[in-house]
């Protein structure tokens, strides 16, 4: 006799024990939904990750001055793209292996040394939480400039910094409950962001640009091939501070890769949107720089700081298409609080299966098939984050520090998954020349130039400004060490492995030579 049992809410079928005895359903542990992200719902995911909007609101004056040359910001994007490119091109290749929702992580792990995987997890979940910190605040605060613009709130109200507070942790309730309700939600709600910041940059933008065509309004100016040249940024030091801004430009698509085990054909989709997304996003940061740089002086945008998009919408059409912008950032924001908060819940789902991490962690909530326990104990973290930075002056500042600085957790984890999958497929390196590019020297040199990146950070930031990040990242070196001498799993004495074969099995697992070392 069997029985059948249905895990959260999917097909029943047969689960034999030993000896061939049926197994009660209550003791097959759940998984997260499989089989429901396509190739579109993946590749939107990561392009709202990025948050197009909300990075060319916050960062687009900032890439003149580090070009250090009027009309350089497409070069400076252009410099920035293709190393983090290369990275998703890395994240490829080992999605295709293995896929698991710790990503990152995992790899690390099984493919350079637990530790180190350890370590790796511990730096992408650090600069989740505290960007989740950070995120909502900005939505809070955009949400009542634009409720005073509309004439609803005083002014006072608008700069109350307890009442963005609390509106901050409305939107952050809001988007923790929508991760706990199921990935399809999560994904349905990230299409109504990208649409509406998609909508509102390309459409303006190329409104923007066929104004200056038309009409040639007073200090615009027509495009220049120059502008996509990067000879044409003000030597190394611009190189250097594009670079900085890049990595925060570009940060995010990766979700995708932790969203695998969710995902239809979960070695193949994750890999491809995340790379369709740096096009994507390459596209949408081009297109609105150059219809800037066209319809404004150049002085005239570097006086705008994060209100560009604002500003930039009222020089095209109107006051109402400046509200239109300042929508569309506002859904950027919200948008890319949710998809930071996605991967974190996700690593530490992978971190806590392995044993390697609070238990609760590993808890999946059988109707919705989602880390629930575990995405609302970060919403909570990082509730206490903002109320913490509201309450008080010194940590505030000492956060803002970290938020400034936050390129340096990016590069890290990005440049050593780089180099890693270099040093993964170093055994089949030569076997095909177009591999041996993308496989293999094209993720080691975007790794080894992002962790110059991050040295820049600091370089740039100075020290003292930069120790709160570097104290973040070196927590994570005693925790590592309790975890390897508290937990009772074999996850720190697994051996090391790699690669020695380009496609894997047929069946898509991939193939390891057990080298350990």
């Amino acid at each position: 006799m069997t029985t059948d049992v249905a895990i959260g809410g999917g097909s029943p079928y047969e689960v034999p024990g030993p000896f061939g005895a049926p197994v009660p359903g209550a003791e097959v542990p759940a998984s997260l939904r499989a089989d429901t992200l396509n190739l579109f719902d993946s590749t939107a995911v990561a392009v709202s990750s990025v948050a197009p909007a909300y990075s060319l609101a916050a960062t687009m004056t900032l890439l003149f001055v580090a070009a250090g040359v009027a009309y350089a910001g497409p070069a400076v994007i252009i410099v920035s793209f293709l190393p983090v490119l290369f990275i998703a091109i890395a994240y490829f290749h080992l999605n295709r292996r293995d896929p698991s929702c710790g990503a990152s992580y995992s790899w690390l792990s099984k493919l350079i040394h637990p530790g180190f995987g350890w370590f790796n997890g511990w730096v992408q979940v650090a600069a989740g939480v505290l960007f989740c910190i950070s995120a909502p605040v900005l939505a809070g605060t955009n949400t009542l400039a634009f409720f005073h613009s509309l004439g609803w709130i005083s002014a006072s109200s608008a700069n109350d910094l307890w009442l963005t507070a609390v509106v901050a942790a409305l939107w952050l309730a809001l988007i923790t409950f929508i991760c706990v309700y199921g990935i399809r939600w999560t994904t349905n709600f990230q299409w109504v962001m990208v649409i509406i910041e998609y909508v509102a940059v390309v459409g303006f933008s190329v409104a923007g640009i066929i104004k200056v065509l038309v009409k040639h309004p007073a200090g615009s100016t027509g495009f220049h091939l120059g502008w996509l040249n990067p000879l044409n940024i003000h030597g190394y030091e611009g190189i250097a501070a594009g670079a900085v801004l890049g990595v925060f430009f570009f940060w995010g698509w990766d979700t995708a890769a932790n969203l695998n085990e969710e995902s239809k054909n979960s070695s193949r989709i994750p890999g491809q949107a995340g790379i369709i997304s740096m096009f994507l996003l390459l596209a949408i940061f081009l297109l609105n720089i150059i219809a800037a740089q066209m319809l404004l002086p150049a002085k005239q945008i570097s006086n705008q700081g994060s209100n560009i998009l604002f500003y930039f919408g009222e020089q095209v059409g109107g006051r109402w298409i400046g509200y239109v912008m300042i929508i569309a950032v506002l859904s950027s924001t919200v948008g890319t609080t949710q998809t930071t908060l996605l991967p974190s819940a996700r690593i530490t789902l992978s971190m806590a299966r392995d044993q390697v991490f609070p238990k609760v962690f590993g808890s999946i909530q059988g109707k919705f098939r989602t880390p629930a326990i575990g995405t609302v104990i970060l919403a909570f973290l990082c509730l206490f984050g903002i109320l913490l930075t509201t309450g008080s002056s010194s940590v505030n500042h000492v956060f803002g520090n970290l938020i400034n600085n936050i390129g340096v957790l990016i590069a890290f984890y990005y440049g050593v998954t780089g180099i890693t999958c270099a040093w993964a497929y170093r055994k089949v390196a030569f076997q095909r020349l177009g591999f041996f590019l993308t496989g293999v020297l094209l993720p080691f040199l975007g790794g080894v130039f992002l962790l110059w990146v991050g040295y820049q950070v600091v370089k740039q930031s100075g020290w003292s400004a930069s120790a709160p990040v570097i104290y973040t990242m070196l927590a994570g070196i005693p925790l590592v060490i309790i975890a390897r001498y508290t937990t009772k799993g074999d996850f720190f004495k697994q051996p090391r492995v790699s690669y020695d074969s380009i496609e894997g099995d047929e069946s898509g697992a991939p193939v390891l030579s057990g080298a350990s070392r």
